[in-house]
């Protein structure tokens, strides 16, 4: 909540930890394009925020919170609907 505060996020997104021998963190949000306020337009999806297990054990709580941070930004500034399409091109089929 932190993060989202401090960039004014509109929407604070949902943290979760996925169990994972590797160090990671990475974002997931999805925009909702429908026009107008009819009943066929729909709520955006909550942004989502992953950090592994492996993060958790081996930085400080200061680090996570900038880590936490830099994945924050990246929703500020949309990004994370680009990495996250760019990911699934540049996966091995």
């Amino acid at each position: 909540r932190e993060c989202a505060r401090i960039l004014d996020l509109d929407t604070v997104p949902e943290l979760y930890v996925q169990s994972n021998p590797q160090a990671n963190a990475f974002t997931l949000a999805l925009r909702d394009d429908a026009k107008g306020g009819g009943a066929e337009a729909k709520a955006p999806a909550r942004p989502i925020v992953v950090v592994t297990s492996a993060l958790l054990d081996r930085c400080t709580d200061e680090e996570v919170m900038a880590i936490v941070g830099h994945e924050c930004g990246h929703l500020k500034c949309e990004h994370s609907l680009y990495l996250t399409l760019g990911g699934w091109v540049a996966a091995p089929l």
